[in-house]
């Protein structure tokens, strides 16, 4: 059996730089602040981009696009879910929204990334077991929670952006 030395060191750098990324941005979630709708929509704009060019150029789109997308229907559940329980505040004159610092995303990118990192070792460890259909699309199915919870975690802040105020009542 390989040493957690050699499977570490073996790792692209490309796969460190997506975990120093997932832990900044959670670092960054984690403090509240004001955000534009359009600064929210960066990091699901770029999930769903690199969920969509992974899967248009995979070999095996029949395989996995059906766990991609229950693993993106239960994220975009999870994620519309949190969003819509968010103690937030609208300044639709400033075009802002007040968003509370929450750990939420640190936590989950981290499982997530802990979970497709464990099924990428053990497929890279046991080549034979690679060609069993479930888990070699396995990642695609994390993939797709991770994607479909920041999809509907951003579609939820935004329906409640976007929801009109209630207008005064005229009196009779």
């Amino acid at each position: 059996m390989q040493s957690v030395l050699s499977i570490i060191s073996g790792t692209p750098l490309w796969v460190w730089g997506i975990l120093v990324l997932i832990v900044y941005l959670g670092m960054t979630a984690m403090r509240p602040g004001r955000r534009s709708p359009a600064r929210l929509s960066l990091v699901p704009g770029i999930f769903l981009a690199v969920a969509l060019g992974t899967l248009l150029n995979s070999a095996r789109l029949a395989d996995i696009l059906p766990l991609w997308l229950a693993g993106c229907l239960l994220g975009l559940g999870t994620g519309a879910a949190w969003a819509m329980v968010l103690r937030i505040g609208i300044d639709r004159t400033q075009g802002l929204i007040h968003m509370p610092g929450t750990a939420f995303w640190l936590v989950t990118g981290l499982i997530l990334f802990g979970i497709r990192y464990a099924i990428e070792v053990s497929m890279a460890l046991n080549r034979d077991l690679v060609e069993e259909s479930l888990r070699s699309t396995l990642p695609y199915a994390v993939a797709g929670l991770g994607t479909g919870m920041s999809a509907g975690w951003w579609a939820a802040l935004m329906l409640r952006y976007l929801r009109p105020t209630d207008a005064p009542r005229a009196s009779t």
